[in-house]
């Protein structure tokens, strides 16, 4: 049986050995894959994703890459970071964040072909291959190359002293047009990347008795008087239509962040007049060596008002909390720069301060950019969104802040919040010692608290989450009547400080109650009295006490978003409760702003005579 087999199979390989066509070669070796070369491969994704930055006169202007001589001797360097991701810089968590239009990352394609172009020997190819060098005429980046309409410069050099801290130098600089601009795109620019921390650009209509320099002396008074951010002798040229009390920043500039190019359909207000300037807040930093900037805003117009106007405004609001605890608006102390609160410090060797704000929106809005700005302590950045449904959706998550490279990041889609929406910005500051951030600003210590003042230096910190957005249905052309007399969402009007009556519009409103849980992790005020109209969105020590005395009644209101309140630590209390209320036939909500404990006992028969 076996010899049978043995019989068949030869006769098997003869047969087909026979059959097969004559002269066929063997099989080819796999295609050779060929090397990646500098002018062929390399040099076109270094010149789209790295030059700008990494060019003369830029932020990394130390680490050029516009040549194959000084792009070679850092092939190592580039292959770790492209591998590690850390360049181009983007610190954004793609799975829990929504997307982005200005997102800088490179392709797992081009980190692939500069890994095999190091791997290979880095070589540089032939010169008829390389792409002309981007060029940025007089360092301006609109992407289609056009220039400014209008470049505005300090007024004259700045010296920056080689040694210590620098208190923030205020520039102002005359608008030339007795007319308005529309501004489509914008370039805030660093003279002296090494030296700037920071540059934020409002507009300001100055008093006609005021001179310029008189408005330094009036606003260094202003601040020993406890007046933080006050500019007397001056008022805000364009300000948030929501809180009139809130400049829009014009113009930004942080590592990382100069020139916006705005949305189709959106533009940016610049008020022309005779006596209206742009305000340059300037804060900079040493270097070891005496130092000199000339910093630019250049801008780009379109002939008339936008779909949409923009403003940019800090995201934290009027509400802000320190580690689950609700900060009063009147508490004494300095407001910290961009908030309405005195901030306490970070203790020394905290490792998780945790900051959060709170904005909410009773008319339908419409964000088009992030914008978080700290400094070395701050760790982690989250905005969130909690709708009037209830429904919460993380919108940017940044796991691993870094002061060094502070993104603007422009929404792909712009996000639609309707009425009733509030937004909730939450950082994370580390003072203890192995926090390399401190090690890089010079600040090695880690014994000492770290203050949120009005003027900061580099070495204090700041909670300012700035946003980009419009407020849906606004004509541009018409700024509405609550807006020029500057009393939207600001002190009410007297008839208005009343039980509320109409029942078809968002108003910003509160109540007292008893805080309960419900079986699904969520809370409710109940036993509420009537919701009356809030002149604000957070809370005063004054408006506490008035609380005390407020009888509760028999209203039942869902509550929105509550958790950032640390509400457990309330349970069962009689508490005072305001954000922007939504009236329902089967429940009532209040999309939640300010949570703050009235009487440590809620009982059904709380009388304000029962609790004295």
């Amino acid at each position: 049986m076996i010899r049978y087999s043995l019989v068949r199979l030869v006769m098997w390989v003869t047969v087909t050995i026979a059959l097969l066509p004559q002269g066929v070669p063997e099989p080819a070796e796999a295609t050779v894959k060929t090397v990646p070369t500098f002018t062929k491969d390399v040099a076109p994704i270094l010149f789209n994703h790295c030059v700008k930055c990494h060019s003369s006169g830029e932020l990394a202007s130390k680490l050029p890459l516009v040549s194959y001589d000084t792009v070679r001797p850092q092939a190592e360097l580039i292959k770790q970071k492209v591998m590690l991701r850390e360049m181009p810089p983007w610190p954004v968590d793609p799975v829990r964040s929504v997307k982005f239009r200005n997102d800088p990352r490179l392709s797992q394609q081009d980190i692939d072909t500069l890994i095999a172009w190091v791997n290979a020997g880095a070589h540089k190819g032939n010169d008829a291959d390389l792409p002309p060098i981007p060029k940025f005429e007089d360092g301006w980046m609109h992407p289609q190359g056009l220039k400014p309409d209008l470049v505005l410069s300090l007024p004259g050099l700045v010296h920056v002293p080689a040694k210590g801290e620098i208190p923030y130098v205020r520039l102002l600089v005359k608008v030339p047009f007795l007319g308005d601009r529309w501004i489509v795109a914008s370039q805030t620019r660093a003279g002296n990347p090494a030296v700037v921390h920071h540059i934020a650009i409002t507009e300001i209509s100055r008093d006609q008795a005021v001179s310029p320099a008189d408005l330094d002396r009036l606003a260094g008074l202003a601040r020993k008087m406890g007046f933080s951010n006050a500019m007397l002798g001056a008022q805000p040229a364009v300000t948030d239509p929501l809180n009139p009390q809130l400049f829009d920043m014009l113009g930004v500039y942080t590592p990382g962040t100069t020139f916006e190019n705005y949305p189709k359909g959106t533009a940016k207000l610049l008020k022309g007049g005779e006596n209206v300037y742009l305000n340059f807040n300037m804060h900079y930093r040493t270097t070891g060596e005496p130092e000199m900037d000339r910093s630019m805003l250049a801008l780009w117009f379109q002939p008339g008002p936008p779909k949409h106007q923009l403003f940019r405004v800090p995201g934290a609001g009027e509400t802000i909390i320190v580690n689950g605890k609700e900060l009063l608006t009147d508490a004494p102390g300095t407001k910290a720069e961009g908030t309405q609160v005195a901030i306490p410090p970070i203790p020394p060797r905290a490792v998780n301060y945790a900051v959060s704000g709170v904005t909410g929106y009773a008319e339908p809005v419409t964000i088009y950019q992030f914008q978080p700005h700290a400094h070395g302590h701050a760790k982690d950045f989250s905005y969130t969104v909690v709708y009037p449904d209830g429904r919460e959706e993380i919108v940017l998550s940044v796991p691993k802040y870094d002061h060094r490279w502070q993104m603007a990041y422009e929404l792909e889609t712009p996000l639609k919040l309707p009425a009733g929406s509030k937004l909730v910005v939450t950082a994370h500051y580390d003072n203890s010692q192995p926090n390399m951030s401190q090690m890089n600003m010079g600040n090695p210590e880690s014994e000492k608290e770290v203050y949120f003042r009005d003027m900061n230096s580099t070495k204090d910190e700041m909670f300012t989450p700035f946003i980009t957005y419009s407020v849906d249905g606004q004509d541009p052309a018409k700024p509405s009547e609550a807006a020029q007399a500057g009393e939207r969402h600001g002190e009410a009007n007297p008839s208005q400080k009343t039980r509320l009556e109409d029942e078809g519009v968002l108003q910003i409103g509160g109540a007292v109650g008893c805080l309960q849980p419900t079986s699904h992790r969520g809370w409710l005020l109940t036993n509420a009295s009537d919701p009356e109209i809030s002149q604000s969105q957070a809370t005063t020590s004054v408006a506490l006490k008035a609380a005390e005395a407020t009888l509760l009644g028999i209203r039942r209101y869902t509550l929105l978003g509550a958790s950032v309140f640390n509400p457990a630590s309330h349970r069962d209390e009689e508490v005072a409760v305001k954000g922007i209320l939504i009236k329902g036939i089967k429940e009532s909500r209040i999309n939640v702003t300010s949570l703050q404990l009235v009487v440590s006992k809620c009982t059904k028969q709380s009388t304000a005579l029962g609790r004295r």
